[in-house]
């Protein structure tokens, strides 16, 4: 199975431009829009852990060897420890309603860990950990890229290069001819998308 994400942009370029004939001033906006795509090299698991014991000491003790049960397998599994890593915890009484006057019956602990593969394949074998560790929610699963930076910059030269040309066209329909630029507005449409196949 192919994954791809796409990174669209939209860029829109105020550009001023000089007629040929009387050399009044005009401004041409061009909209320029690009998408770049890249395979994943990345996938981040949210996995949470639910625990129930009378006392708040038998329940962090249970806890606590799921957590370092999955931390133990993920990292022999190759998962580096600092790629996993607690996103909540939580604990609270849990009451009995069935008097008149409720009762604490135990205590329930909720422990959710952000896990991080460098490598889209180990996905399969991550979750099959958790989830045989006792982790039995499993929240999200993301897939992402490295070099995010990098494809951002990447649109953003395509997008600008297509609203100039655009802009070209648009002047020389006219009989104008481009001066300058005066203003690149970026439109806040900056996103990313998924294509599995």
């Amino acid at each position: 199975m192919k994954k791809i994400l796409a990174f669209a942009l939209a860029l829109m370029l105020a550009i001023p431009a000089m007629a040929f004939a009387d050399g009044r001033d005009a401004d041409i906006t061009a909209l320029g829009t690009a998408t770049v795509t890249a395979d994943p090299n990345q996938v981040t698991v949210i996995a949470n852990a639910s625990v129930t014991a009378k006392t708040v000491g038998e329940t962090q003790e249970a806890m606590n060897k799921i957590i370092a049960s999955v931390t133990d397998k993920l990292t022999q599994l190759g998962v580096q420890q600092n790629d996993i890593v607690t996103s909540s915890y939580s604990y609270y009484p849990v009451y009995n309603y069935d008097t008149d006057t409720p009762t604490i019956k135990g205590y329930q602990a909720n422990h959710t860990l952000c896990i991080t593969c460098n490598d889209v394949e180990m996905l399969d074998s991550v979750v099959g950990v958790v989830t045989d560790s006792g982790m039995s929610d499993i929240y999200s699963v993301t897939y992402d890229v490295s070099n995010r930076s990098d494809l951002y910059k990447q649109a953003l030269e395509l997008a600008i290069d297509a609203a100039a040309k655009k802009a070209d066209v648009m002047a020389s329909a006219v009989g104008m001819r481009i001066t300058g630029l005066e203003s690149i507005t970026e439109n806040n449409t900056y996103d990313t998308s998924y294509d599995f196949n």
